[in-house]
């Protein structure tokens, strides 16, 4: 089946499925829009709109390596999604499905919503509100431990690990703080995720496309996710936005390691960091407080809200690793 074949066959079960689980205007569901209306609504729902939107996002686009794999399949595949299916050979069909409709509103997904609760690999009974739907998959698959051997790497898009504060790889005896604000929000991701959108549907972009819509109510008159940062956490000099001082510290981290390495570099593959020397030789060992600092870098890097989802956790867990690693605070920065 080619890519563009299976796009036409998804949209076709998209609308079908859309005009019978259905998507209201209601003002109940504003706040809770993956929720949906009742069937009586779905004729006021543009469908070739909302399909439209879910096309152009990432989840229309199968990644076919990790779901033709055992373990893999069940987010990787939106059929299996909903059935709670792991294993590729509990498939009845010859080909792979995208993260569609039935994956978020049939079966498992459904459920989850309904529960508002969640299992994560670094924290148990996660209260999301319909956000858990999301957290069951974006999370970082294992939660770390310093003398793990393997060196696990966060899988990429591990939000969950800091939407629900509970992830990161810390120092013993330091006291890690969450914002609360953005941690409690009553349907964590689905809240600033799938705002309303002008026809009247929850934005099924999945993009943070949306900042009046997900932020004012606490941020009023907000128009710039990138708000300024009650400290210099980086050291550089100057109190810039919050992402801009978070991107500041990733920076100083990644120096950090590779100064470490000698030149060396690190990154993930396949489910591990891998640290390299100058000459491109893999280490066999690293220290604990390298690899804590590794860590970090790369669940705060492909988290991709540049430390929104947790403002104070994610800066705590980058000056906390280059303290680890260097053995000094960052310098002349605010330490949070």
């Amino acid at each position: 089946m080619t890519k563009r074949t299976g796009l036409v066959l998804t949209l076709l079960i998209l609308s079908a499925m859309l005009l019978l689980c259905g998507c209201g205007k209601d003002a109940d569901n504003k706040r809770n829009p993956a929720a949906g209306g009742g069937k009586e609504q779905a004729g006021a729902l543009d469908i070739n709109a909302l399909t439209a939107q879910w096309a152009e996002s990432p989840h229309s686009n199968i990644l076919l390596a990790p779901a033709q794999r055992d373990g893999c399949v069940v987010c990787h595949d939106g059929g299996a999604f909903a059935e709670n299916q792991t294993e590729v050979a509990a498939i009845e069909r010859d080909f792979f499905v995208s993260i569609d409709c039935r994956a978020c509103h049939t079966g498992q997904g459904a459920e989850l919503m309904a529960a508002g609760r969640v299992d994560i690999p670094t924290a148990e009974n996660v209260a999301g509100g319909t956000g858990a739907l999301c957290m069951f998959c974006h999370n970082s698959r294992k939660a770390p431990k310093l003398d793990d051997e393997q060196r696990t790497a966060p899988h990429y898009s591990s939000q969950a690990d800091l939407v629900s504060g509970s992830g990161g790889l810390r120092l013993e005896g330091f006291d890690y703080k969450n914002t609360d604000a953005h941690v409690k929000l009553e349907n964590s991701c689905v809240d600033c995720h799938l705002t309303q959108t002008a026809e009247g549907f929850a934005s099924h972009s999945f993009e943070f496309d949306n900042v009046e819509a997900a932020c004012a109510r606490c941020h009023q008159q907000i128009t710039d996710e990138n708000l300024p940062a009650a400290g210099d956490y980086d050291g550089d000099g100057d109190k810039e936005g919050f992402q801009t001082e978070v991107e500041g510290l990733l920076t100083l981290l990644q120096e950090a390691v590779t100064a470490e390495l000698a030149g060396g570099s690190f990154a993930s593959d396949h489910g591990k960091i891998v640290f390299k020397d100058q000459e491109g030789t893999e280490l066999a060992e690293v220290p604990d407080e390298l690899y804590q600092a590794a860590y970090n870098y790369l669940l705060v890097s492909s988290d991709g809200s540049l430390g929104i989802h947790n403002p104070a956790l994610t800066v705590q867990l980058l000056q906390q690793s280059y303290k680890a690693l260097t053995g000094q605070n960052v310098p002349q920065a605010e330490i949070k």
